[in-house]
């Protein structure tokens, strides 16, 4: 089993969220990784969305930056029942949130680990598998198949 495979885990997927904004929504996921400095992590993806919007078209936005203290990659998943305007590109509502941080020395990882998520979400039939999920495990099984 690679790092890969245990990236996306059933405890950091939230499915059916129905937060009011954005940040909302960050605080929601921030609290599924139970094992980090939740402030900081907020602290981090606030400020990274503040350069420019995450929110990538087709409804999906990955929101991401590097943490001081992290130890690995940690990626939190969720999927919103409604969406929320993320002022995303193509400006439709993001129901599908992939949260990345990664170590704050690792530059590397965090653009490889952002590439590969981002060319999964691109595809129609990954993002139609996650809207339909109805269990976490289903939504790491997407991810395992795809990574």
């Amino acid at each position: 089993m690679t790092k890969r495979d245990t990236l996306v885990t059933p405890d950091h997927v939230l499915l059916g969220s129905q937060a009011k904004s954005k940040r909302a929504l960050f605080t929601e996921m921030v609290s599924l990784l139970s094992s980090i400095d939740l402030d900081l992590a907020l602290e981090v993806i606030t400020a990274r969305e503040k350069l420019g919007s995450t929110g990538m078209g087709h409804g999906v936005a990955i929101p991401h930056g590097r943490l001081e203290g992290l130890q690995a990659p940690v990626v939190a998943v969720a999927i919103h029942e409604h969406g929320v305007d993320f002022d995303a590109i193509d400006g439709e509502l993001v129901r599908i949130v992939v949260m990345l941080l990664v170590p704050n020395d690792n530059h590397q990882a965090h653009l490889s680990l952002l590439a590969s998520i981002a060319k999964i979400l691109q595809q129609a039939h990954v993002r139609q598998a996650l809207l339909q999920a109805k269990t976490e495990e289903e939504v790491v099984t997407i991810f395992q198949d795809e990574l």
